[in-house]
Protein backbone atom coordinates (compact mmCIF):
# COMPACT_ATOMS: atom_id res chain seq x y z
CA UNK A 1 0.00 0.00 0.00
CA UNK A 2 2.89 2.31 -0.13
CA UNK A 3 2.99 3.00 3.57
CA UNK A 4 6.01 4.57 5.41
CA UNK A 5 8.25 3.41 7.87
CA UNK A 6 9.67 -0.38 8.14
CA UNK A 7 7.67 -3.64 6.83
CA UNK A 8 7.75 -6.71 7.39
CA UNK A 9 10.68 -8.29 5.11
CA UNK A 10 10.38 -11.27 3.08
CA UNK A 11 12.43 -12.86 5.28
CA UNK A 12 9.71 -12.45 8.09
CA UNK A 13 6.51 -12.77 5.94
CA UNK A 14 4.09 -15.47 6.68
CA UNK A 15 2.40 -16.84 4.23
CA UNK A 16 -1.11 -17.62 6.14
CA UNK A 17 -0.79 -13.50 7.24
CA UNK A 18 -3.05 -11.72 4.54
CA UNK A 19 -2.00 -8.36 5.87
CA UNK A 20 1.75 -8.43 5.28
CA UNK A 21 2.58 -5.26 3.41
CA UNK A 22 0.73 -3.41 6.27
CA UNK A 23 3.47 -1.10 8.14
CA UNK A 24 4.30 -3.17 11.62
CA UNK A 25 3.27 -1.21 14.40
CA UNK A 26 4.80 -2.04 18.05
CA UNK A 27 2.49 -3.05 20.14
CA UNK A 28 3.76 -2.37 23.49
CA UNK A 29 5.07 0.74 22.47
CA UNK A 30 2.96 4.48 22.05
CA UNK A 31 0.31 3.05 19.33
CA UNK A 32 -0.89 6.39 18.01
CA UNK A 33 2.52 8.15 18.13
CA UNK A 34 3.17 5.04 15.95
CA UNK A 35 0.82 5.93 13.54
CA UNK A 36 1.01 9.34 13.79
CA UNK A 37 5.21 8.67 12.55
CA UNK A 38 4.42 6.79 9.98
CA UNK A 39 1.08 7.93 8.44
CA UNK A 40 1.75 8.43 4.45
CA UNK A 41 0.44 12.32 4.58
CA UNK A 42 2.66 14.93 6.23
CA UNK A 43 1.83 15.66 9.38
CA UNK A 44 3.04 18.81 11.55
CA UNK A 45 1.82 19.93 15.40
CA UNK A 46 2.68 23.44 16.01
CA UNK A 47 1.55 25.57 18.82
CA UNK A 48 -0.05 28.91 18.61
CA UNK A 49 2.64 30.94 18.05
CA UNK A 50 3.29 28.84 14.91
CA UNK A 51 6.24 27.56 15.86
CA UNK A 52 7.14 23.65 15.20
CA UNK A 53 7.01 21.11 17.96
CA UNK A 54 6.58 17.95 15.81
CA UNK A 55 6.60 16.19 12.86
CA UNK A 56 6.26 12.82 11.10
CA UNK A 57 8.61 10.98 8.31
CA UNK A 58 6.08 11.77 5.79
CA UNK A 59 6.45 15.44 6.43
CA UNK A 60 10.35 15.24 6.19
CA UNK A 61 10.47 13.40 3.40
CA UNK A 62 7.35 15.43 1.48
CA UNK A 63 9.69 19.02 2.46
CA UNK A 64 13.04 17.73 3.13
CA UNK A 65 14.24 19.10 6.09
CA UNK A 66 15.66 16.65 8.53
CA UNK A 67 13.73 16.30 12.07
CA UNK A 68 15.61 18.70 13.91
CA UNK A 69 15.00 21.48 11.43
CA UNK A 70 11.91 21.10 11.49
CA UNK A 71 11.91 22.13 15.27
CA UNK A 72 13.55 25.15 14.84
CA UNK A 73 11.28 26.37 12.53
CA UNK A 74 7.62 28.25 12.28
CA UNK A 75 4.79 27.21 10.08
CA UNK A 76 5.61 30.81 8.29
CA UNK A 77 9.04 29.72 7.57
CA UNK A 78 7.23 26.93 5.67
CA UNK A 79 5.07 28.64 3.32
CA UNK A 80 5.56 31.31 -0.34
CA UNK A 81 5.54 34.78 0.67
CA UNK A 82 2.19 35.04 -0.61
CA UNK A 83 0.68 32.92 1.50
CA UNK A 84 2.24 34.10 4.94
CA UNK A 85 -1.00 36.84 4.93
CA UNK A 86 -3.52 33.60 4.90
CA UNK A 87 -1.70 31.48 6.70
CA UNK A 88 -1.90 34.19 9.51
CA UNK A 89 -5.45 34.48 9.03
CA UNK A 90 -6.23 30.66 9.10
CA UNK A 91 -4.13 30.70 12.71
CA UNK A 92 -6.85 33.12 13.42
CA UNK A 93 -9.98 31.25 12.76
CA UNK A 94 -8.30 28.50 14.64
CA UNK A 95 -8.30 30.26 17.86
CA UNK A 96 -11.91 29.94 17.50
CA UNK A 97 -12.79 26.53 15.58
CA UNK A 98 -11.54 23.61 16.27
CA UNK A 99 -10.87 22.20 12.67
CA UNK A 100 -10.87 23.82 9.32
CA UNK A 101 -9.59 23.01 5.65
CA UNK A 102 -7.83 24.96 2.99
CA UNK A 103 -5.54 25.39 0.21
CA UNK A 104 -2.54 26.88 0.78
CA UNK A 105 1.72 26.82 -0.89
CA UNK A 106 4.11 25.42 0.91
CA UNK A 107 8.45 25.79 -0.12
CA UNK A 108 10.30 22.70 0.44
CA UNK A 109 14.01 22.79 1.23
CA UNK A 110 15.68 22.62 -2.22
CA UNK A 111 13.20 25.80 -2.93
CA UNK A 112 10.63 23.93 -5.19
CA UNK A 113 6.67 24.70 -4.19
CA UNK A 114 3.57 22.48 -4.09
CA UNK A 115 0.20 23.39 -3.44
CA UNK A 116 -1.48 21.43 -0.35
CA UNK A 117 -5.06 20.91 1.07
CA UNK A 118 -4.28 21.56 4.84
CA UNK A 119 -6.50 20.67 7.70
CA UNK A 120 -5.77 22.04 10.84
CA UNK A 121 -7.17 20.74 14.39
CA UNK A 122 -6.67 22.34 17.42
CA UNK A 123 -6.44 19.90 20.75
CA UNK A 124 -5.87 20.92 24.10
CA UNK A 125 -2.14 19.24 26.07
CA UNK A 126 -2.91 19.73 29.69
CA UNK A 127 -3.48 23.62 29.47
CA UNK A 128 -1.81 24.57 25.91
CA UNK A 129 -3.53 24.31 22.93
CA UNK A 130 -2.02 22.70 20.18
CA UNK A 131 -2.50 22.91 16.38
CA UNK A 132 -2.05 18.94 14.03
CA UNK A 133 -2.35 19.74 10.53
CA UNK A 134 -2.74 17.32 8.50
CA UNK A 135 -0.91 18.16 4.56
CA UNK A 136 -2.25 16.77 1.35
CA UNK A 137 0.00 17.33 -1.61
CA UNK A 138 -2.78 18.41 -4.78
CA UNK A 139 0.14 20.08 -7.22
CA UNK A 140 -0.98 17.40 -9.72
CA UNK A 141 -4.71 18.56 -9.02
CA UNK A 142 -4.00 22.31 -9.59
CA UNK A 143 -1.66 21.88 -12.74
CA UNK A 144 -5.04 20.13 -14.31
CA UNK A 145 -7.21 22.96 -12.96
CA UNK A 146 -4.83 25.32 -14.08
CA UNK A 147 -5.15 23.73 -17.46
CA UNK A 148 -8.64 23.08 -17.72
CA UNK A 149 -8.85 27.09 -16.93
CA UNK A 150 -6.59 28.02 -19.95
CA UNK A 151 -8.26 25.34 -22.20
CA UNK A 152 -11.72 27.34 -21.11
CA UNK A 153 -10.15 30.30 -21.93
CA UNK A 154 -9.15 29.56 -24.89
CA UNK A 155 -12.24 28.39 -25.32
CA UNK A 156 -14.35 31.39 -24.79
CA UNK A 157 -12.13 33.15 -27.11
CA UNK A 158 -13.28 30.43 -29.69
CA UNK A 159 -16.76 30.59 -29.03
CA UNK A 160 -16.31 34.93 -28.96
CA UNK A 161 -15.04 34.88 -32.49
CA UNK A 162 -17.23 32.23 -33.77
CA UNK A 163 -20.27 33.86 -32.77
CA UNK A 164 -18.98 37.51 -34.29
CA UNK A 165 -18.14 35.24 -37.20
CA UNK A 166 -21.61 34.25 -37.06
CA UNK A 167 -23.00 37.95 -36.49
CA UNK A 168 -21.03 38.96 -39.51
CA UNK A 169 -22.30 36.77 -41.56
CA UNK A 170 -25.78 36.71 -40.52
CA UNK A 171 -25.45 40.79 -41.69
CA UNK A 172 -23.90 39.70 -44.90
CA UNK A 173 -26.85 37.26 -45.75
CA UNK A 174 -29.22 40.05 -44.54
CA UNK A 175 -27.69 42.05 -46.41
CA UNK A 176 -27.47 39.66 -49.68
CA UNK A 177 -30.99 39.45 -49.11
CA UNK A 178 -31.94 42.83 -49.39
CA UNK A 179 -29.84 43.38 -52.47
CA UNK A 180 -31.29 40.04 -53.83
CA UNK A 181 -35.13 41.63 -53.05
CA UNK A 182 -34.07 45.44 -54.35
CA UNK A 183 -32.50 43.42 -57.60
CA UNK A 184 -35.34 41.24 -58.38
CA UNK A 185 -37.78 43.81 -57.08
CA UNK A 186 -36.94 46.51 -59.72
CA UNK A 187 -36.20 44.80 -62.63
CA UNK A 188 -39.72 43.36 -62.65
CA UNK A 189 -40.67 46.70 -63.84
CA UNK A 190 -38.53 46.82 -67.03
CA UNK A 191 -38.37 42.86 -68.07
CA UNK A 192 -42.67 43.51 -68.13
CA UNK A 193 -42.46 46.72 -70.14
CA UNK A 194 -40.07 44.95 -72.21
CA UNK A 195 -42.28 41.85 -72.93
CA UNK A 196 -45.17 43.95 -73.39
CA UNK A 197 -43.45 45.93 -76.10
CA UNK A 198 -41.98 42.43 -77.94
CA UNK A 199 -45.07 41.22 -77.99
CA UNK A 200 -46.60 44.41 -79.33
CA UNK A 201 -44.28 44.00 -82.69
CA UNK A 202 -45.57 42.60 -85.85
CA UNK A 203 -43.49 40.01 -87.52
CA UNK A 204 -45.30 40.54 -90.49
CA UNK A 205 -43.49 43.78 -91.01
CA UNK A 206 -40.13 42.51 -90.39
CA UNK A 207 -39.15 41.30 -94.16
CA UNK A 208 -35.78 39.57 -93.89
CA UNK A 209 -35.57 36.01 -92.97
CA UNK A 210 -32.53 37.12 -90.87
CA UNK A 211 -33.96 39.76 -88.75
CA UNK A 212 -37.15 37.30 -88.07
CA UNK A 213 -35.11 34.98 -86.71
CA UNK A 214 -32.88 37.58 -84.79
CA UNK A 215 -36.40 39.23 -83.43
CA UNK A 216 -37.28 35.49 -82.28
CA UNK A 217 -34.17 35.25 -80.48
CA UNK A 218 -34.22 38.12 -78.62
CA UNK A 219 -38.18 37.11 -77.74
CA UNK A 220 -37.00 34.14 -76.38
CA UNK A 221 -34.16 35.86 -74.17
CA UNK A 222 -36.77 38.20 -72.91
CA UNK A 223 -38.93 35.67 -71.74
CA UNK A 224 -36.04 33.59 -70.32
CA UNK A 225 -34.91 36.82 -68.07
CA UNK A 226 -38.61 37.49 -67.42
CA UNK A 227 -39.18 33.75 -66.13
CA UNK A 228 -35.95 34.09 -63.75
CA UNK A 229 -36.63 37.79 -62.52
CA UNK A 230 -40.30 36.78 -60.99
CA UNK A 231 -38.95 33.06 -60.12
CA UNK A 232 -36.31 34.79 -57.75
CA UNK A 233 -39.30 37.24 -56.89
CA UNK A 234 -41.22 34.24 -55.68
CA UNK A 235 -38.25 32.70 -53.57
CA UNK A 236 -37.35 35.78 -51.66
CA UNK A 237 -41.63 36.36 -51.13
CA UNK A 238 -41.47 32.64 -49.91
CA UNK A 239 -38.29 33.19 -47.81
CA UNK A 240 -40.00 35.59 -46.03
CA UNK A 241 -42.70 33.01 -45.04
CA UNK A 242 -39.70 31.08 -42.80
CA UNK A 243 -40.56 32.26 -39.48
CA UNK A 244 -44.32 31.44 -39.70
CA UNK A 245 -46.12 30.26 -36.54
CA UNK A 246 -46.77 26.52 -36.40
CA UNK A 247 -49.67 24.39 -35.79
CA UNK A 248 -50.40 21.19 -35.19
CA UNK A 249 -50.93 19.62 -38.93
CA UNK A 250 -51.98 15.53 -39.21
CA UNK A 251 -50.14 14.27 -42.06
CA UNK A 252 -52.75 12.58 -44.38
CA UNK A 253 -54.75 15.69 -44.44
CA UNK A 254 -51.78 17.64 -45.59
CA UNK A 255 -50.80 15.24 -47.73
CA UNK A 256 -54.98 15.00 -49.05
CA UNK A 257 -54.63 18.35 -49.67
CA UNK A 258 -51.98 18.33 -51.75
CA UNK A 259 -52.87 15.29 -53.65
CA UNK A 260 -56.58 16.83 -54.57
CA UNK A 261 -54.80 20.17 -56.01
CA UNK A 262 -52.37 17.76 -58.50
CA UNK A 263 -55.25 15.33 -58.60
CA UNK A 264 -54.97 15.89 -63.01
CA UNK A 265 -51.62 15.34 -62.62
CA UNK A 266 -51.44 11.87 -61.37
CA UNK A 267 -54.48 10.90 -63.36
CA UNK A 268 -52.22 11.71 -66.76
CA UNK A 269 -49.08 9.61 -65.10
CA UNK A 270 -51.15 6.89 -63.78
CA UNK A 271 -49.25 7.10 -60.59
CA UNK A 272 -49.52 4.81 -57.61
CA UNK A 273 -48.74 5.84 -54.49
CA UNK A 274 -48.42 3.97 -51.24
CA UNK A 275 -49.20 6.54 -48.15
CA UNK A 276 -47.65 4.89 -44.47
CA UNK A 277 -47.91 8.46 -41.81
CA UNK A 278 -48.86 5.06 -38.79
CA UNK A 279 -45.23 5.69 -37.46
CA UNK A 280 -46.04 9.40 -37.06
CA UNK A 281 -49.18 11.05 -37.70
CA UNK A 282 -48.65 14.56 -36.50
CA UNK A 283 -46.31 17.50 -36.39
CA UNK A 284 -45.81 21.04 -35.04
CA UNK A 285 -45.16 22.65 -38.66
CA UNK A 286 -46.35 26.12 -40.51
CA UNK A 287 -48.96 24.60 -42.58
CA UNK A 288 -47.48 26.12 -45.93
CA UNK A 289 -44.07 24.88 -45.50
CA UNK A 290 -45.17 21.40 -44.56
CA UNK A 291 -47.94 21.21 -48.13
CA UNK A 292 -44.71 22.97 -49.75
CA UNK A 293 -42.08 20.04 -49.08
CA UNK A 294 -44.97 17.30 -49.99
CA UNK A 295 -45.89 19.01 -53.13
CA UNK A 296 -42.33 19.77 -54.56
CA UNK A 297 -41.44 16.10 -53.69
CA UNK A 298 -44.38 14.67 -55.11
CA UNK A 299 -44.01 16.83 -58.57
CA UNK A 300 -40.63 16.35 -58.64
CA UNK A 301 -41.26 12.66 -58.47
CA UNK A 302 -44.03 13.23 -61.36
CA UNK A 303 -42.03 15.26 -63.60
CA UNK A 304 -39.32 12.83 -63.83
CA UNK A 305 -40.87 9.31 -64.39
CA UNK A 306 -39.70 6.70 -66.08
CA UNK A 307 -41.46 6.21 -69.88
CA UNK A 308 -40.69 2.75 -69.58
CA UNK A 309 -42.93 2.00 -66.65
CA UNK A 310 -45.58 3.42 -64.51
CA UNK A 311 -44.47 5.55 -61.85
CA UNK A 312 -44.79 4.08 -57.98
CA UNK A 313 -44.44 6.67 -54.91
CA UNK A 314 -43.93 5.32 -51.29
CA UNK A 315 -44.28 7.83 -48.85
CA UNK A 316 -43.34 7.17 -44.91
CA UNK A 317 -43.24 9.18 -41.50
CA UNK A 318 -41.12 7.88 -38.68
CA UNK A 319 -40.20 9.11 -35.50
CA UNK A 320 -36.14 8.56 -35.21
CA UNK A 321 -34.65 9.41 -31.90
CA UNK A 322 -37.42 12.47 -31.62
CA UNK A 323 -36.76 13.55 -34.78
CA UNK A 324 -39.87 13.53 -37.48
CA UNK A 325 -38.54 11.44 -40.74
CA UNK A 326 -40.69 11.58 -43.63
CA UNK A 327 -39.14 9.79 -46.48
CA UNK A 328 -40.67 9.68 -50.77
CA UNK A 329 -39.39 6.84 -52.61
CA UNK A 330 -39.91 6.59 -56.37
CA UNK A 331 -38.93 4.37 -59.31
CA UNK A 332 -38.00 6.89 -61.53
CA UNK A 333 -35.32 8.83 -63.78
CA UNK A 334 -33.25 8.43 -60.88
CA UNK A 335 -29.98 10.05 -61.00
CA UNK A 336 -26.04 9.53 -59.82
CA UNK A 337 -26.00 10.81 -56.46
CA UNK A 338 -22.48 10.41 -56.42
CA UNK A 339 -22.17 13.50 -58.77
CA UNK A 340 -25.38 15.62 -58.50
CA UNK A 341 -26.45 14.76 -54.33
CA UNK A 342 -25.68 18.69 -53.72
CA UNK A 343 -26.74 20.09 -56.91
CA UNK A 344 -30.34 18.59 -57.02
CA UNK A 345 -30.70 21.22 -54.36
CA UNK A 346 -29.49 23.95 -55.50
CA UNK A 347 -31.18 27.06 -57.27
CA UNK A 348 -31.84 27.10 -60.83
CA UNK A 349 -30.33 23.57 -61.39
CA UNK A 350 -32.02 20.91 -63.23
CA UNK A 351 -30.65 17.57 -63.57
CA UNK A 352 -33.10 16.44 -66.81
CA UNK A 353 -33.42 19.51 -69.42
CA UNK A 354 -36.10 17.13 -70.94
CA UNK A 355 -39.28 18.26 -69.23
CA UNK A 356 -40.52 21.73 -67.99
CA UNK A 357 -39.08 23.04 -64.97
CA UNK A 358 -37.78 26.23 -63.02
CA UNK A 359 -35.02 24.73 -60.96
CA UNK A 360 -35.96 26.00 -57.33
CA UNK A 361 -38.33 23.23 -56.08
CA UNK A 362 -35.91 21.04 -54.40
CA UNK A 363 -34.22 24.64 -53.43
CA UNK A 364 -37.02 25.70 -51.47
CA UNK A 365 -37.61 22.37 -50.08
CA UNK A 366 -34.32 22.38 -48.42
CA UNK A 367 -34.81 26.00 -47.14
CA UNK A 368 -37.74 24.97 -45.45
CA UNK A 369 -36.08 22.10 -44.09
CA UNK A 370 -33.00 23.95 -42.96
CA UNK A 371 -34.83 26.84 -41.15
CA UNK A 372 -36.76 24.30 -38.93
CA UNK A 373 -33.63 22.37 -37.68
CA UNK A 374 -34.23 19.38 -40.38
CA UNK A 375 -31.97 17.58 -42.42
CA UNK A 376 -32.62 16.18 -46.23
CA UNK A 377 -30.48 13.64 -48.11
CA UNK A 378 -30.85 11.61 -51.42
CA UNK A 379 -30.30 8.26 -52.61
CA UNK A 380 -31.08 7.74 -56.15
CA UNK A 381 -29.35 6.12 -59.38
CA UNK A 382 -29.75 6.50 -63.24
CA UNK A 383 -32.59 4.44 -64.05
CA UNK A 384 -33.30 3.01 -60.21
CA UNK A 385 -35.66 5.92 -58.80
CA UNK A 386 -34.49 8.40 -55.68
CA UNK A 387 -34.97 7.86 -52.42
CA UNK A 388 -35.30 11.61 -50.57
CA UNK A 389 -34.88 10.81 -46.34
CA UNK A 390 -36.02 14.21 -44.92
CA UNK A 391 -36.20 15.13 -41.07
CA UNK A 392 -38.45 17.44 -40.70
CA UNK A 393 -37.04 18.81 -37.38
CA UNK A 394 -33.98 18.86 -34.96
CA UNK A 395 -36.26 16.80 -32.11
CA UNK A 396 -35.79 19.83 -29.78
CA UNK A 397 -39.75 20.79 -30.87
Amino acid sequence: MGLKGEKNGPENLNISNPWGEFQQVDIKGDIYKQIFKYSIFPKIVHDMDMNIIEVNDSAIEEFGFSRSEFLSKSIFDLHTKDELEHSAEVLKIMKEKQKLSAETKFRRKDGSIFFAEVTPCSYMLGDKPLIHVYIQNITERKQEEKKLQELHAALEVEMDKVELNAKQVEIKNKELEEFAYVAAHDLKAPITNLTVLINMINTENISKSEDILLFNKLKNNIEQVHKTVFTLNDVINFKTTLKDKKERLDFESVFNEVGQSITEQLKSSNTTIDVDFSGCSEIDYPPLHLKSVIQNLLTNSLKYKSADRELKIKVKTTLVNGRICFTIEDNGLGFDDKKYSRKVFGLFKRLHTHVEGKGVGMYIVKSIIQAHGGSIEVKSKPNKGALFTIYLNNGKN
